[in-house]
């Protein structure tokens, strides 16, 4: 008897596994993630290649005020001061794309003018950057000058325009940034949200076999070969392997990733191989409690379409712990977090939370969750398949309360 339980259920699994990930839907909800994340490292990469390089150019400047300008060759090795009609033929020859004007009335009114060629080349990014580059070099040859006219020493003046650099330390001595602290808020957002997503679609591919089946009256041919239990499990088990195939993926893109990120913006983000091992089982998890629940929405519900509405009430529920995530981060031992990673419909999202967020694995917290869930589970299997099998095939009719009741605990 368990040798053919099984046997039904693996053919139930294979089946329903193999038409999940055929489908387009499933193909380009997978390949999302990763081609985003390309496309994303791609632009950075080509934004940084272009706006990060300076100017080679030359900086011409034409002086008509009082104060002598000088160009130092290890501060400002671009520039070249010379007088109005040089630059003006030098700009009329395509020598030079501008140059910049010094007034008379220079201190006192801080304002340069800039000549520009109406006929300049390139385009209108490559333009503004060298500009820029060309600015900050007339900004330190102006300071320089300016202080060095009132008679301050050249030591003193490369001690002034030294630019500081701010190094960020913890209390243990560690480094740290910005970007380390503000990426200790995004990840547990990203890596919560990135599995109870995909908790959802696989959870909802199961909601749509189910009532897909029912309303084709493909079902009727299913149970007179294969009972009503084997047959849940079997869909169970195909939704979720095809599930871990998709998370799979994206966990093996955010491996890929992470190196590059971390290179990209000065982080250090590391997940350790422990916390990705309790994140799939909890996913797992999360996926059989709200995979079991959505098919008894299917089986109850009259069509597709009243099978969504009643199945958005527990997409609410799972959401909650998201929503409270600043609570995980300020207080991750709290009792509302504690609460939240007990009761089965708020574990996933919440242990994944706690799992993102925590600098070491709550162990305690981690078994009497995985004891819940596990329990949920195994309850939530064995009442769906009792509703699948009593209320399956009742087409157009919104069974009652009692009837739910009694087909769970096996009383009709």
């Amino acid at each position: 008897m368990n040798s053919d339980f099984m046997r039904l259920v693996v053919l139930v699994a294979r089946r329903d596994y193999l038409r999940t990930v055929r489908r387009r839907g499933f193909v380009a909800g997978t390949l999302l993630l990763p081609l985003a994340m390309g496309f994303i490292f791609a632009i950075s990469a080509a934004s940084s290649s272009s706006l990060g390089q300076p100017s080679t150019g030359t900086v011409v400047v034409v002086n008509e005020s009082a104060v002598p300008l000088v160009a130092d060759p290890q501060l400002t090795p671009n520039v070249i001061i010379i007088d109005r009609a040089d630059a003006e033929q030098r700009l009329a020859a395509s020598e030079i794309p501008d140059y910049f004007v010094v007034p008379a009335s220079w201190p006192a009114k801080p304002t340069i003018q800039v000549v520009t060629s109406e006929h300049a080349t390139g385009g209108p990014q490559q333009a503004i950057t060298q500009r820029l580059a060309e600015q900050s070099e007339m900004d330190l040859l102006l300071r320089t000058s300016l202080i060095r006219s009132a008679g301050v020493p050249d030591s003193v003046v490369a001690q002034l325009i030294m630019p500081l650099s701010y190094e960020t330390v913890g209390t243990t001595g560690g480094q740290s940034s910005d970007a380390q602290i503000l990426s200790s808020y995004l990840v547990p957002y990203a890596f919560t949200l990135i599995f109870m997503l995909s908790i959802f679609i696989t959870s909802g591919y199961l909601l749509q076999s189910v009532t897909e089946e029912k309303e084709n009256r493909v079902v009727e041919i299913l149970l007179s070969s294969i009972p009503a239990l084997p047959l849940m499990a079997g869909k169970v088990l195909g939704l979720g392997a095809a599930g871990l195939t998709q998370v799979a993926i994206w966990v093996a893109t955010a491996l890929v990733a992470l190196p590059l990120l971390n290179n990209q913006f000065s982080l250090a983000i590391t997940i350790s191989p422990m916390t990705l091992i309790l994140a799939v089982v909890f996913f797992a998890l999360g996926y059989m409690s709200y995979g079991a629940i959505y098919a008894a929405v299917g089986a109850l519900a009259p069509g597709a379409r009243e099978a969504q509405q009643y199945a958005s009430v527990f997409g609410v529920i799972a959401v909650i712990p998201i929503v409270l995530l600043p609570v995980f981060l300020s207080d991750p031992s709290g009792p509302l977090v504690v609460l939240l990673c007990i009761v089965p419909l708020t574990a996933p999202a919440a242990m994944l939370a706690v799992l993102a967020s925590s600098p070491t694995v709550p162990w305690l917290l981690v078994i009497v969750s995985l004891t819940a869930q596990v329990v949920f589970v195994i309850f939530a299997t064995i009442a769906t398949g009792r509703i699948f099998r009593a209320t399956l095939l009742l087409y157009g009719v919104r069974p009652s309360l009692g009837r739910i009741a009694g087909a769970i605990f096996a009383r009709s």
